[in-house]
C-alpha cells in the first residue's frame, strides 16, 4: 500500500467514525425501533417512542423558551445559539453526501441550544443506567439460584461501567471535535449540558414508566432474566391419560 492510499484509507476511517457519532441518535433510536418490532420489547419501545417523540418535543420546547428568554433579555446577542453548517446536522446534506467533507460548520448561529443529538444521547443514556443500576440493586427472588444471582450483579456492574466510559468517549469527541453544535459560547454550552441533564431525567422517567408494567418487560440488557425463580427450571409434570 502507497503512503498516499495509506492516506486516504486514514482519512476515511475517521470520516466514517465522525459520522457515526453525528448519526448516533438515529442509530440507537432506529435500532430500539427495530427490536420493538421484531421482538415486541416493551423497554425498547419505551425507548424508541421517548427518542422518536418526547425528546423532539422537549428540545423543541427548551429551544424556545431560551430563544423566548434571551431575545428579551440580550436581544443581539448569539452567546445562547448553537453553530449550523454540516457538522451539525445528523443528516447529511443531499449536495454533501457524495464528498462527506470532514469537520464543515458555521459559526453565524443555527437556533438556540440544546441541540437534539445532546437530549437524544442524554435520554438513551439516563435509561440504560436506570435499568443497569436498577437490575444490581434488585433483590433476588425467593429461592434463586445465588450463582445466577452473582452473574446478574456482575453483568449490571459491567454495563454501568462500560455505559459511562462509553458516554465520557462520546460526549468528549463530540465536544472537542463538533464543539459548536452544541453552542457558540460557553454560556451557550452551559445551557446545552443544563438541558442534557433534563433529558437524562426524562430517560430514567420513561424506564421508571416501564417498569411499573413489571421489571422484566422493562429491562434493555435482558440482565433481569438470568435470575429465574425455582418454578422455571423445575420438571414440568407430565400426565398420563389412557387409551
Amino acid at each position: 500500500m502507497s503512503l498516499t492510499s495509506a492516506s486516504k484509507f486514514v482519512g476515511a476511517v475517521k470520516e466514517y467514525t465522525y459520522r457515526g457519532v453525528q448519526q448516533l441518535p438515529i442509530i440507537l433510536g432506529g435500532t430500539s425501533l427495530l427490536y420493538t418490532i421484531t421482538t415486541g420489547s416493551l423497554a425498547h419501545m419505551n425507548l424508541a417512542l421517548g427518542m422518536g417523540i418526547l425528546v423532539p418535543i422537549y428540545t423543541y420546547l427548551f429551544q424556545m423558551m431560551i430563544q423566548f428568554i434571551m431575545n428579551f433579555i440580550w436581544p443581539n446577542s448569539v452567546f445562547w445559539k448553537r453553530a449550523s453548517g454540516d457538522t451539525c446536522n445528523i443528516i447529511t446534506a443531499t449536495d454533501k453526501a457524495p464528498t462527506l467533507e470532514y469537520y464543515r460548520k458555521d459559526d453565524t448561529g443555527g437556533g438556540a441550544v440544546p441541540s437534539y443529538w445532546l437530549t437524544g444521547f442524554a435520554f438513551f443514556i439516563g435509561y440504560a443506567l436506570s435499568n443497569a443500576v436498577d437490575s444490581l440493586t434488585t433483590p433476588a427472588a425467593i429461592g434463586s439460584n445465588e450463582v445466577n444471582h452473582e452473574k446478574r450483579n456482575t453483568h449490571a456492574i459491567f454495563l454501568i461501567v462500560s455505559t459511562v466510559i462509553f458516554t465520557v468517549l462520546i460526549l468528549s469527541t463530540r465536544f472537542y471535535y463538533m464543539q459548536g453544535c452544541e453552542g457558540i459560547s460557553n454560556s451557550g454550552i452551559f445551557l446545552s449540558i443544563l438541558a442534557a441533564i433534563g433529558s437524562g431525567g426524562l430517560g430514567k422517567a420513561a424506564y421508571d414508566f416501564s417498569r411499573a408494567c413489571g421489571a422484566r418487560t422493562s429491562d434493555l440488557f435482558g440482565i433481569l432474566s438470568q435470575i429465574l425463580p425455582p418454578s422455571a427450571t423445575a420438571p414440568m409434570p407430565i400426565v398420563c391419560t389412557a387409551d
